[in-house]
């Protein structure tokens, strides 16, 4: 049987980082929207305070917050890409959980080719997501 150029599968052993990272980002979501961390005074990105240039993240507190008030629109305005991850991360951290009494966890195989085109297009997403960033002045 040929294999195609990604799987997944439900592999015994593996770290269940989609489960990790999803309650890293919800406890980023919880902890931003409760403490208001979006109202700071004082802008928190070093990059842009020393460059004058947006960061990769930049708007992704604020991007949370919308979030956290349910307004995701207002999120994918401050930083699209934050928030596809965000939204991504659901899926993936919801099937980690399902496997976890199990002791597997989700994982994703490329081929090499694949693989190569997965990381092109997230280089090109992530320079999309910066100029969106830097045209709309975060």
């Amino acid at each position: 049987m040929t294999r195609g150029p990604a799987r997944f599968s439900a592999t015994t052993g593996a770290a269940p980082l989609g489960a990790v990272f999803g309650a890293i980002a919800a406890a980023a979501v919880l902890g931003i929207g409760l403490l208001r961390l979006d109202q700071l005074p004082f802008p928190i990105c070093v990059f842009k305070a020393v460059t004058g240039w947006p960061c990769l993240t930049c708007g992704a507190t604020r991007a949370f917050a919308r979030l956290y008030a349910l307004d995701p629109l207002g999120a994918l305005a401050m930083n699209p890409l934050a928030v596809a991850g965000g939204v991504a991360l659901v899926p993936w951290a919801l099937a980690d959980l399902a496997l976890l009494p199990s002791g597997r966890a989700l994982t994703l195989e490329l081929t090499p080719s694949a693989g190569r085109w997965a990381r092109a297009l997230a280089v090109t997403v992530a320079v999309a997501n910066w100029l969106y960033l830097a045209a709309a002045g975060r």
